[in-house]
């Protein structure tokens, strides 16, 4: 009788500050059969050149913005509905469509852990560059995560 083995891996890395004062990220990949559960959450500032911390800079929510995507099949889009949100923002939900169209053979469950200086719509806490610390950080995860696909293909 042969054994099942666990088909579960779990990958994490982190990405310094894009622009001076903005947070730096980290990134956490669990890897299921055919889905994809990534985390990203904001961490403190930090220079060019200088170490991102693991720990610490504030609150971290495992589902503070979280939703779910499915791959197109066949003339079907790809679907995402957002599970939890936070706020009035809803960055997660077309992110997670994006990332179910770059990685169309997984189910994406996104869950972001961002602080309201980056996704806030309008009042105070707005900022101008926001959306391209945004854009930048998105650009990293799916860089990274072809990484990681590409490394669990060739093993």
């Amino acid at each position: 009788m042969s054994t099942l083995q666990p088909q579960i891996q779990t990958y994490h890395t982190s990405l310094p500050s894009p622009l001076p004062s903005f947070p730096s990220f980290q990134f956490q990949l669990t890897r299921l059969t055919s889905t994809l559960m990534i985390w990203v959450g904001a961490g403190p500032p930090t220079q060019p050149g200088e170490e991102v911390p693991t720990v610490g800079g504030g609150e971290k929510k495992l589902a503070g913005d979280w939703s779910v995507a499915m791959p197109s099949r066949g003339n079907i889009p790809v679907t995402a509905t957002p599970i939890l949100r936070s706020g009035t923002s809803d960055i997660a939900l077309p992110m997670s469509q994006r990332l179910a169209r770059k990685f169309p053979s997984n189910q994406i469950h996104l869950s972001l852990s961002l602080p309201p200086s980056l996704t806030s719509q309008s009042g105070p806490s707005l900022d101008p560059y926001a959306s391209k610390v945004l854009l930048v950080m998105e650009k990293k995860l799916g860089n990274w995560l072809s990484e990681v696909l590409a490394e669990e293909k060739g093993l």
